[in-house]
Order: C-alpha cells, then structure tokens, then sequence
C-alpha cells in the first residue's frame, strides 16, 4: 500500500482543523461556559475506514500476459455505496464544513520493459493529462430512480501527478459547507490512479455515468464527471469489488 507523506499542504490542512477545533470550543464555552468541558469538538473523516486496500497499479507483466492489473478511473465523479462493509461512509452525518481531503495515489508505471509498461502514457493518451482531482458536495434528488444528485459546492481541481505513489492531503484555503445527508464525492476529469480492485464484495460504488453506459472503453472515455455547479446529473452506475480511495475531513457546525 502507498506509504503516507506529509506535503506542505498536509501541514496546512492539520493547521486548519487545529484551528477550527479552538475556534469551536472557543464558541461552545461562549455560549455555554458551564457544559464547555462536556461538549467536545465532533470530528470525522467521511470514508475512512479499519482498512485501506491498496491502490491497484503498477501492474506486472510475465510472459507477456497481464498477471497483475493496473486500473484507474476517469473521466467521472463517484462515492462509495459501501466502504469495507460500512454504508454511506461518505454521507454527512451532520452540517458543517469540509476542511481537507486526502487521496491515496498509486505509482503507475512509466517504462516499457518486460515486465511493465508505461502506464501513465497510456492513461495520459486515453484519457486526456495530466491526472488531476476534486471533490464536490452533493445532494440527492429525492424520489430519483436512478438516483439523480445536485453538486452545490466543489473544492478546486488538484493536480496529483507530482504525489504518485503517497496519499496527500489537500487544504481547503476555504473550507466547503455541507449539510446532514448530503454526500461527498470524488470529480476526476482526466484520471487518477486511487483505484482498489477486485477488492471484497463489501466495498461498492457509484458513478456520474448514466445506465447501461458503465463498463465499455467508449463509456469511459466518453463520460463526463460533474463539475457544473448548480447542474443535476445521474448516477446511474453501480460497481461492486471496488474502491475508491479517498477521504475528507468534516468539523462539525457548533
């Protein structure tokens, strides 16, 4: 599994939850000094979980048969239905703000030997380059079948080819707003390589791309993720034995 490493916006994005956390406590003993020491500051990190399978490339070449497999995803936005056995590990539990995320990034190839090839050309040709990310808040379309989100909120685009191979955390200079049962998903407009696969059947997901456009090269290639603001798309995809592998840091609203 990609080892964790600390970036300059790692230092950042822990700064920034510090200072949210005493920002709280700061307005919970204000408003109520006498239950300021009962009232502790409410912190998760929507998508973590027990365990992190391992992002799935590089991919091994024996023979010249594909023994190991490398797989990213592109060109959509998308969260788990279920993450390691957890429901809606991506679902608000309750309002208040996005304050960084983190993404775990493979190391795909960029030789061509006998056991490799050079991955991040193919991705960069197929896909578009260079591999970038975002997340975006979202909120159901109640009543929707297949279920239909508006994004109402979105972090600026990330461009993650200089982390290949760690799992950064990204600060947010302005920290995203998000309300109870609203879900936070991962927007990839090229490709990134934080794809877990052929993991447990405990671990599902969804994505911007509409039914019966979910598995095909022209699917992928063609699909756009949801990156308009204010816009309703359809999630009409839902893929088992997979993960994507990223998290995000929400403080609660006092």
């Amino acid at each position: 599994m990609p080892s964790a490493q600390r970036t300059s916006r790692s230092g950042r994005a822990w700064a920034l939850i510090a200072a949210a956390a005493c920002l709280l406590a700061a307005l919970v003993a204000i408003a109520d000094p006498g239950n300021a020491d009962s009232a502790p500051l409410r912190v998760v990190v929507l998508g973590q979980t027990a365990e992190t399978p391992p992002a799935s490339c590089p991919g091994k070449i024996v023979n010249n048969v594909e023994i190991t497999p490398c797989r990213v995803e592109g060109h959509v936005t998308g969260f788990q239905a279920i993450a390691g056995g957890v429901a809606k590990p991506y679902e608000a539990p309750y309002e208040g703000k996005i304050v960084a995320w983190s993404i775990t990034l493979a190391k795909p190839s960029t030789t061509e030997s006998a056991t490799t090839t050079n991955e991040v050309g193919f991705f960069n040709e197929f896909l578009g380059q260079p591999a970038e990310a975002r997340i975006g808040v979202l909120r159901p379309v109640e009543g929707s079948k297949p279920p239909q989100y508006t994004l109402v909120r979105q972090s600026p685009l990330e461009v993650l080819n200089p982390y290949f191979g760690t799992t950064p955390i990204f600060a947010l200079d302005h920290p995203l707003t998000v309300l109870k049962g609203q879900v936070v998903a991962l927007t990839i407009p090229t490709w990134a390589p934080m794809f877990a696969f052929n993991v447990a059947a405990d671990n599902t997901w969804r994505g911007s791309r509409l039914p019966e456009h979910c598995a095909s090269k022209e699917d992928i290639q063609g699909g756009h993720p949801q990156q308009g603001v204010g816009k309703v798309k359809t999630y009409g995809c839902y893929y088992s034995n997979a993960r994507l592998l990223y998290t995000a840091t929400l403080v609660k609203k006092p």
